[in-house]
């Protein structure tokens, strides 16, 4: 039996927390923060352990992903990437709110639009594969807690809510930001970081330490910023994004 997260068998938490890429399955970061004797361990995840081969497709990642949900007991999903289309009556040109909030680079538009209009496949990818993982039972977030739960993140604002240096863009990251990015999080949390993360790993680990506070209900350890998910005209749009604070791994 697991209850939000936390396997009754083993009473260990498990958050998985991936950092979406739309290119190629290999730029995914895959993490799994699983709870521990006095605190928690984040162990790497592999696209291939996941079945996860040729061009990525939203159905048939999200499928897996739900699967992957399964084997290690996970009822909370964090994904780096929007979850919905802009609503048009958010008072805002061009983005959502929880994107003008943290000033997120890329912004999520009307239906089909981005601005830059670079960052438009990545959003589309996105979006679909928040829309197959809700066709599979996961919800957005709201505020309440469910039995599957799809949260969005952003990486840059979490590692910001922290009080931590973010990491450089990817193309700029030294092996040296890696293991001071690492460090951080070890000094900060009773946290088991592995040798070796990638950047795609790193981000997607310093999300998944807001999915803890969540499972357990506990709303100092985050911070939450954006507008109800709903559904306008018949299509999802905005949403929540979800920072861990400092309080994040206080069990």
């Amino acid at each position: 039996m697991t209850v939000f997260g936390r396997d009754m068998r083993d009473d260990k938490m498990r958050i998985l927390s991936v950092d979406l890429a739309h290119t190629s399955y290999q730029n995914l970061g895959i993490i799994l923060l699983e709870e521990t004797r006095g605190g928690f361990i984040a162990q790497s995840i592999c696209a291939e352990e996941l079945s996860l081969v040729g061009p990525p497709l939203p159905q048939v990642l999200a499928k897996s992903l739900l699967e992957a949900c399964k084997r290690f007991s996970s009822r909370i999903l964090i994904l780096d990437g929007p979850q919905a289309w802009k609503c048009p009556d958010n008072g805002l040109v061009h983005s959502r709110v929880c994107e003008r909030l943290l000033n997120t680079p890329g912004k999520t538009g009307l239906p089909g639009t981005a601005k830059p209009a670079n960052y438009l496949p990545f959003i589309a990818f996105s979006i679909t594969v928040f829309q197959e993982l809700m066709a599979l039972g996961f919800q957005l977030w709201s505020g309440d807690m469910a039995s599957l739960l799809a949260i969005e993140s952003f990486p840059l604002s979490a590692w910001r809510q922290l009080g931590l240096r973010p990491l450089p863009a990817k193309s700029k990251a030294t092996m040296g930001h890696l293991q001071q990015a690492a460090g951080d999080l070890s000094k900060m949390f009773p946290l088991k970081v592995p040798v070796g993360l990638s950047h795609d790993q790193l981000q997607a680990l310093v999300a998944s330490l807001a999915g803890v506070p969540l499972a357990l209900g506990r709303k100092a350890g985050y911070s939450v910023s954006g507008m109800m998910p709903s559904v306008v005209g018949g299509i999802w749009r905005e949403g929540f994004i979800v920072n861990p604070t400092k309080a994040a791994l206080i069990c």
